[in-house]
């Protein structure tokens, strides 16, 4: 679940390593607000996954023990649950005693498998699976696997205070439109948004926002910009509008009323770059309110200060 920013101080997390069930609790700040979830359990497979009240309810109890301040259910901005594969023993009886790594084998000679791990342990997973296929295959590769010294893209050049120079090259600049003068796209939160989601990339961001009028934020209290939309669609093979507001930014996690808020510009500008027709618009706005009914945030959920009405 996502929290306010009062929830958490800036820099401090908290983990509760046993809760009253045996579980665990974690409560971390992050991209402006507050994130608190627990493990995982078994569930039935669905293409879009929710969280259960109950479940909601117990990260709020959870840590309602460790913080001073009233814990309310209207106060989260966003839950969602995932499905995650675990490589498992078909014998065991519960997911709890299922190791949560990776696993690499070669189930016959010459094939190599990897299954399990997860999104953020991707480069062990790759280091892993190349040793695996270099001994399998008694290879002699003039490098190991390279993954520890791959930087990814944006990476190249950028340094924590890159920042600073979207902000004092956009912020002052001006443009006319029809008319009209647009001011400057660039303030101190939105560059230092663009700078951590981009890096070195993020300048192109920048030049769309100043350059074709997309400076404005797509929703009220958040960093993100209607240049993203654009840019993501041209250079991040960016389709639907689900795909920009859960994957390329992060507005769905973070606050899903925001979100459903930015909808109609987000599928504006896709539909101006893939050149949808009023069909395609409609079906891509549905689909995302579709997806968004699947994050339970305090507005779409029928309960009063975490009671059922």
């Amino acid at each position: 679940i996502v929290l306010p920013d009062y929830y958490s101080p800036e820099g401090m997390g908290l983990i509760v390593p046993k809760t009253k069930d045996g579980r665990v609790v974690f409560m971390l700040p992050w991209l402006g607000r507050t994130v608190a979830g627990t493990t995982d359990s078994n569930t039935s497979i669905t293409a879009l996954p929710e969280p259960h009240e109950d479940e909601i309810q117990f990260i709020l109890d959870a840590i309602s023990d460790y913080l001073n301040i009233k814990v309310r259910r209207t106060d989260v901005l966003s839950a969602w649950s995932g499905i995650r594969p675990l490589a498992m023993d078909p014998t065991a009886k519960s997911t709890e005693s299922i190791s949560r790594d990776h696993v690499v084998f070669e189930e016959s000679p010459g094939l190599v498998t990897i299954t399990g791990g997860k999104w953020t342990t991707y480069r062990s997973m790759a280091e892993d699976a190349v040793d695996a296929a270099i001994k399998s295959g008694k290879l002699s590769p003039t490098n190991e696997c390279v993954t520890q010294k791959l930087q990814l893209l944006g990476s190249y050049g950028w340094e924590p205070s890159s920042f600073t120079t979207l902000a004092q090259q956009y912020v002052r600049m001006k443009k006319t439109y029809g008319g009209k003068v647009v001011p400057g796209a660039m303030d101190t939160a939105a560059a230092k948004h663009l700078s951590h989601a981009y890096g070195s990339m993020a300048d192109r961001v920048a030049t769309i926002a100043q350059e074709e009028g997309l400076g404005k934020r797509l929703a009220h209290g958040h960093p993100f910009l209607e240049a993203e939309v654009a840019y993501c669609a041209r250079h991040e093979y960016c389709e639907s509008a689900v795909d920009f507001i859960a994957r390329r930014c992060r507005i769905a996690f973070l606050d899903t009323d925001a979100a459903a808020r930015a909808l109609q510009r987000v599928v504006e500008i896709l539909a101006s770059e893939h050149k949808w027709d009023k069909s395609r618009q409609k079906q891509e706005l549905q689909k995302a309110k579709e997806f968004l009914e699947t994050f339970k945030s305090s507005q779409n959920a029928q309960f009063n200060d975490g009671k059922h009405n």
